[in-house]
């Protein structure tokens, strides 16, 4: 696979600038990136010379060896924790490395400390530079997104004759579930949130026995998962026909959504994006009703940088894929929030999601 050589080419010439010799990943993310194949547990080592080494116990040593040994990586099976400092260093001295980063916001500071002292050469912490290199997609997993997400928009697509009165919000998310593997989703945790009526006011509300009433409105916040790489969306739907209050908030959030996506392009910052689409929802009634931040990148993860905050650094790039997620929440009365996905290219903002944005009435 060219991407996963194009990864590990960037990380080398972080190790290149940093006058590094090595880069020791731990974290499950960061051996997805640069090898392809997703393990519970396992290191992955990258020379500066371009040696690419996967260690992990013997339950991947088939799978790993099958997967990773035709794509040039040496495989060595480990069998206990303290043997990882051991193969390293068997690493260190055949290919002379003389300074080692260390992804140090995956271990424990007593895990880095023991690890600092068994090797055999000078350990650097390595912290948000594998996180920014992930940041940037390359078009295999802009495409793997893209993928989820067109079975994030089936599912939904298929879910909407099974929402009636009497329906409960955990029967939906299950129903959800249910779809998303059908329709090709990976076997993974998903991300999934179904609130209706009151409850749509929280904004990270969790599914409940509730059972949907005639005028009820719901929130569906959801993902699938394909070759580990993920997608994100939410819709906001009504059961029966829509408060005036309800559809002028609605359009309130469309409107958000329709300028956030003009705005949102390469060179704009996350904390402009933030500030441009909270004034928008403010200036129309609505202050202090939207308190979440606009959006985040996603990919191996759901939430990776950049973030779209009024915190945020980040400028917006060619290869970032993020969420444009604006919303109005009133106290126990409902919530609304409408999430595209959004690729920012060289060429301009592609919008990934294709699911209609108007209200949809049941």
């Amino acid at each position: 696979m060219f991407s996963l050589k194009a990864r590990t080419d960037r990380l080398r010439k972080v190790l290149e600038l940093i006058r590094a010799d090595a880069c020791i990943v731990k974290s499950e993310a960061a051996r997805r990136y640069l090898t392809g194949i997703s393990t519970t547990a396992g290191m992955v080592v990258v020379t500066r010379t371009g040696n690419r080494y996967f260690l992990a116990d013997r339950r991947y040593e088939e799978f790993a060896t099958r997967n990773l040994s035709p794509l040039g990586f040496t495989v060595r099976t480990v069998g206990r924790q303290a043997e990882y400092a051991m193969f390293i260093n068997e690493i260190i001295q055949s290919d002379k490395i003389k300074v080692a980063l260390l992804e140090s916001n995956a271990v424990s500071h007593e895990d880095y400390l023991e690890m600092e002292n068994a090797l055999y050469a000078k350990v650097l912490p390595l912290k948000t530079q594998l996180d920014k290199l992930r940041m940037i997609k390359d078009l295999d997993e802009v495409e793997n997104i893209k993928t989820a997400q067109r079975i994030s928009e089936k599912s939904f697509e298929d879910l909407l004759p099974f929402i009636k009165p009497g329906v409960s919000e955990k029967q939906i998310q299950a129903k959800l579930v249910q779809l998303m593997l059908e329709n090709g989703s990976d076997l993974e945790k998903f991300h999934i949130c179904c609130v209706s009526g009151a409850n749509s006011s929280l904004i990270n509300g969790q599914a409940t026995d509730k059972k949907i009433e005639k005028g009820d409105n719901i929130m569906l916040e959801f993902g699938a998962v394909y070759n580990g790489y993920r997608s994100d969306m939410a819709r906001t739907i009504v059961v029966g026909k829509a408060s005036e209050e309800f559809k002028n908030a609605y359009k309130i959030v469309q409107d958000a959504c329709v300028i956030g996506q003009r705005y949102i392009k390469k060179g704009v910052s996350g904390r402009a994006a933030d500030a441009q689409i909270r004034q928008y929802i403010e200036e129309n009634g609505y202050k202090n009703y939207f308190p979440h931040s606009l959006g985040h990148g996603i990919g191996i993860q759901l939430y990776e940088g950049p973030s779209l905050a009024a915190d945020s650094t980040d400028v917006l790039t060619a290869g970032h894929v993020v969420t444009l997620e604006p919303g109005i929440y009133i106290k126990e009365k409902f919530g609304i929030r409408i999430e595209d996905l959004l690729y920012i290219s060289s060429q301009g903002t592609e919008n990934l999601t294709r699911t209609t944005k108007d209200l949809i009435e049941l």
